[in-house]
């Protein structure tokens, strides 16, 4: 039943052929001359540049090792697009453009929410991002815009470079101002602790006489090896008068008194406790660890002071800064043939949706027709039953 249907269907359309034809033929004309004719030609201009470089020089180094720099003034990639996607961004090229009349919005209540919605279309960015093993990092951008007219559309791609280049050069300067603000603090605030290391640092020398410990250390070995020596040889001559001589002489009398006074200062420079220019070995041992740790502080406040030093003059140098971060690789120019529409898929699109709208009205007269024609056959046998 069904394939009768459908081969009564094909007989039908075949009937209907030359209507077909006709109405592809009209449906092909109207089309040409809404795509080729009526329909709007727009033409794209673009411009590619590179984003700010992500590539830091350290201000300096400590100890051999790269010290990275603080930040400075710069827009970060994402910024850019924060930016180009930002309301001011778009008002701006809405109202140079004159995009409220060209969307035709004179009369609607939310023009700028409208046009605003509507320029996606008309102002795109691309974003080229290259990554591997896990990290990802923006390329370059391209800003792509379209218009009726192609001079319109080159100056829209400028225009749009030039907001947000000059937008990216006041996020850099402000942030370069709020960064030399922050390290000029810092640098106050570290000279102030510099000075009270400095302060504790005098009054420990002053106190202890330890002016420089470790030099001050080779002299207390020094003084107390050459006493030492000097111990030993009244030893011995002590040793050598005393197996000589019985008794007591004047001169054995005397080395005995030398080596006491000898002895006592030995002691005294092995645990003497009275803050002296050479101290005892002792002393020198208990003060050499706070005086080699009030030096590191120093050192490295110095170190940090120097490195603060140089991250303020670069934050000075960037802060008045009137170079474009942004690199240029491919410059916008007028267009000499359109972008879009894409008139020949428009034109297949039309054609195959108008014909096959066209056959579906075939159809339905078809089946409505055949409908009716079996109902009145049905009628026809059903008074013929009556009848006999």
């Amino acid at each position: 039943m069904g394939t009768n249907v459908f081969e009564a269907l094909l007989v039908y359309l075949y009937k209907k052929r030359w209507l077909l034809i006709a109405n592809f033929t009209v449906v092909a004309v109207a089309a040409s001359v809404f795509v080729f004719v009526i329909m709007d030609k727009e033409y794209s201009a673009s411009v590619t540049f590179l984003p700010p470089s992500g590539d830091g020089m350290s201000a300096m180094s400590l100890l051999n090792l790269s010290m990275p720099s603080l930040p400075l003034g710069g827009a970060s990639a994402d910024q850019i697009e924060v930016v180009f996607h930002s309301n001011h961004t778009k008002r701006r090229i809405i109202d140079e453009f004159d995009f409220v009349e060209y969307f035709k919005l004179e009369e609607s209540v939310n023009k700028f929410g409208l046009a605003a919605k509507m320029l996606r279309k008309y102002v795109t960015l691309k974003v080229s991002e290259k990554g591997g093993l896990g990290m990802t990092r923006t390329v370059s951008y391209n800003v792509t815009c379209f218009h009726r007219s192609p001079d319109t559309a080159k100056l829209m791609a400028d225009f749009v470079f030039a907001i947000v280049d000059s937008s990216v050069r006041e996020i850099s300067v402000d942030k370069a101002q709020r960064n030399r603000q922050f390290i000029e603090r810092q640098i106050g605030v570290q000279n102030e602790k510099m000075d009270s290391i400095q302060i504790v640092f005098r009054e420990f020398q002053n106190t202890h006489k330890a002016y420089n410990v470790p030099e001050q250390a080779k002299l207390s070995m020094k003084a107390y090896a050459d006493l030492k020596a000097t111990s030993l040889m009244n030893e011995l001559r002590l040793s050598s008068l005393s197996s000589e001589f019985r008794g007591t002489t004047h001169e054995i009398t005397e080395l005995r008194r030398n080596q006491r006074v000898l002895d006592a200062k030995l002691k005294e420079y092995e645990a003497g406790d009275n803050p002296n220019i050479i101290p005892s070995l002792d002393l020198s041992s208990k003060l050499a660890p706070e005086y080699a740790k009030m030096v590191r502080d120093i050192e490295v406040q110095n170190q940090l002071i120097l490195f603060l030093t140089k991250e303020y003059e670069q934050a000075r140098l960037q802060e008045v800064r009137d170079v474009s971060p942004l690199i240029v690789v491919d410059p916008p120019f007028v267009p000499e043939y359109k972008a879009r529409p894409k008139r020949l898929n428009i034109l297949v699109v039309i054609v195959t949706a108008g014909n096959l709208f066209f056959l579906g009205i075939l159809t339905y007269i078809f089946a409505f027709n055949t409908a009716k024609q079996r109902g009145k056959f049905d009628a026809f046998l059903e008074s013929a039953k009556k009848k006999g």
